[in-house]
């Protein structure tokens, strides 16, 4: 799934390729700010768009998957576990809190040898320094989640995507599940679930 940004943090791979050239940041956020595959919000006039650049470009800035690894408390593995790679990217940005500042939402999951784990939306307060992002959610946790699209529309998060049921084998999603989540004043509440059966 293509993101704004990926990151990875190992003591082998922990290295991030800058954007080539100022051409392939405009591709991107053209592709995210538009509503394409990374689904991030809509924006609707000039001064959105110029403020949402910059938030965009302030969480480029972020070692992500640094920051997102001891949020996911992964099992340690040993010292030569040269799988262990955590992965984070940025599936969107936007006002999730009603201050005014730009919220990141972080999508990462714990490394296997194997079978993928569920991937989790991981929601970084904007008002926080970006050296020290303040971690507000962990959403889609009571989901398998194996692909996830992330959306912020009306400053609530939207979650889709391909999910295991409880029967399912790990490599076959069995489910078509969509979530929304609203800021409270103080936690994610979940407002809204929809699951389909995969015909």
């Amino acid at each position: 799934m293509t993101s704004i940004t990926e990151r990875t943090s190992h003591p082998r791979v922990r290295q991030y390729e800058a954007w080539t050239s100022a051409a392939s940041l405009a591709t991107c956020l053209t592709v995210v700010l538009g509503g394409g595959i990374a689904n991030a919000a809509t924006v609707d006039s000039a001064a959105a768009q110029a403020t949402a650049t910059i938030a965009v470009n302030a969480a480029d800035r972020v070692d992500w998957a640094s920051v997102v690894e001891p949020a996911l408390n992964c099992p340690k593995p040993g010292p030569h576990a040269a799988w262990y790679v955590v992965r984070a990217r940025v599936a969107a940005v936007g006002d999730l809190t009603g201050d005014g500042r730009h919220e990141t939402v972080v999508v990462s999951s714990c490394p296997s040898p194997t079978s993928s784990n569920p991937l989790i939306a991981f929601v970084y307060d904007g008002a926080s320094k970006p050296s020290a992002p303040h971690l507000l959610g962990k959403l889609g946790k009571n989901r398998y989640f194996k692909s996830l699209k992330v959306a912020i529309r009306g400053g609530r998060v939207q979650l889709h995507g391909k999910a295991l049921s409880d029967q399912a084998p790990r490599c076959c999603p069995d489910l078509i599940v969509s979530q929304t989540y609203s800021w409270d004043g103080t936690q994610f509440r979940r407002t809204a679930e929809k699951a389909n059966r995969i015909t």
